[in-house]
């Protein structure tokens, strides 16, 4: 989440996030760019030739390793296997029933037909994962274990408990070889090696695009200290205001919806701020952002207008073309929009084309910029460090909601664990 966040905060700082999905933040109020005296609120300094230091992006051998790694630990076992007994690290699919040692007696939760358990997961009490090493398919084990003295239900808190438990399979995770490689599907992909090169290509362009954010946002912010503004108009502010709520709101509805944890937009709010390092009130965090995001579009505005830099009709209409065919996908059924005249009804159209006008500004910007490589220093090696860390803040979330999903998998094996 913490590398989302980071990603969310830099792109609309430089203001290419603000594309107007939809009419919620602008008001019938609202100032556009058309609508300021840009001269009157910016006084523009040098912003052709400024010069910035971000790092070349780059991938290693070592990177690539580690996604490898992090593929392998993310396998699922597929592979069945019928001519050993249970090992640690295989998944086994069991019968289970849990009862009293003393009564006897089954209590409630502790049976489940058909579940599967990876040996070692420590999914279950102690005794039980380990009780089952060495065990044939289809051999039933009768497993004397406890119940730890602080387990979350009372009753069986401490308790001496049989488990009777048969292994109906065992399976394990494929070996990351070619034949694993070429089963994966990917175009002018069928061995070990292409798939190192795939993944190093796309962990490139993902850094290509961590480079390009980062440089447009180090230019904006040179290109701004370099200029005088006065405070914009206040439509524009609860414009902008509106703008970064919806965007907020969107971060929450797309986090929650791929990951599986539900956010709301204070939430994300909440974090950004503590990201920023901002310890006011949220309202007050909202009327920062609207004054930094308004300044920014007037003077890209105001650039624009010195640079006779515009947005062409084809333009506007390719970009709405290929959001209306983009929403379209994932429409519900006769909820589709057949035309962009129609598309233009339920869409911000002056807040698309301005979103267009300014990242062209942002891109001329970017070729006049001088842009170089940061010189090495003694803390460059800490600074890869905290880049891998934020790497595999991903595949963290994805692991840690893996781990959910086995946990909560059942809930005749809530007992059991």
């Amino acid at each position: 989440m913490k590398k989302f966040i980071t990603a969310m905060t830099a792109v609309v700082v430089a203001a290419s996030m603000l594309a107007g999905c939809a009419k919620s933040g602008a008001g019938a109020d609202a100032a556009y760019l058309k609508d300021i005296d840009l001269d009157k609120y910016v006084t523009l300094g040098d912003y052709k030739g400024v010069s910035i230091e971000v790092k070349s992006p780059e991938v290693n051998d070592e990177e690539v390793e580690q996604y490898m790694q992090y593929i392998s630990s993310s396998m699922k076992a597929t592979v069945e296997v019928t001519d050993r007994a249970v090992q640690e690290g295989d998944t086994v699919n069991i019968d289970y029933s849990g009862k009293r040692a003393d009564t006897g007696e089954v209590f409630d939760g502790g049976t489940a037909e058909g579940y599967d358990l990876t040996i070692g997961s420590k999914t279950f009490i102690d005794g039980f994962e380990d009780g089952l090493v060495g065990a044939q398919i289809g051999e039933t084990r009768d497993l004397n274990l406890k119940f730890p003295d602080n387990y979350s239900a009372a009753e069986l808190a401490g308790a001496d408990v049989i488990f009777t438990v048969k292994v109906n399979s065992i399976k394990v995770k494929p070996d990351l070889d070619d034949a694993y490689a070429a089963s994966l599907g990917i175009e002018n992909v069928s061995t070990i090696d292409e798939l190192k090169t795939y993944l190093k290509d796309r962990l490139l362009e993902e850094k290509q695009t961590d480079y390009k954010n980062e440089v447009n946002s180090k230019i904006l912010e040179a290109v701004t200290a370099n200029c005088k503004f006065v405070e914009p108009p206040k439509s524009a502010l609860e414009r902008f205001k509106g703008l970064y709520s919806d965007q907020a709101n969107m971060v929450a509805s797309y986090y929650s919806a791929n990951y599986g944890t539900n956010y709301t937009t204070d939430q994300v709010l909440s974090m950004m701020m503590a990201q920023e390092g901002f310890s006011g009130e949220q309202t007050e965090y909202l009327d920062n952002k609207s004054i930094e995001l308004a300044e920014q579009f007037i003077m890209l505005g105001a650039i624009a207008k010195l640079e006779g830099i515009e947005v062409t009709e084809d333009e506007l209409n390719e970009k709405l073309q290929n959001d209306m065919t983009n929403a379209n996908i994932t429409a519900e059924e006769g909820k589709t929009i057949d035309s962009v005249d129609e598309y233009k009804k339920t869409v911000d159209v002056e807040n698309i084309e301005e979103n267009l006008l300014t990242n062209k500004v942002i891109e001329f910007l970017a070729e006049n910029a001088n842009v170089t490589d940061p010189a090495p220093t003694s803390d460059a090696a800490e600074a890869e460090s905290s880049e891998a860390e934020e790497g595999n803040d991903t595949a963290e979330d994805a692991e840690a909601t893996e781990s959910t999903d086995a946990a909560a998998g059942s809930e005749e094996a809530d007992t059991a664990e």
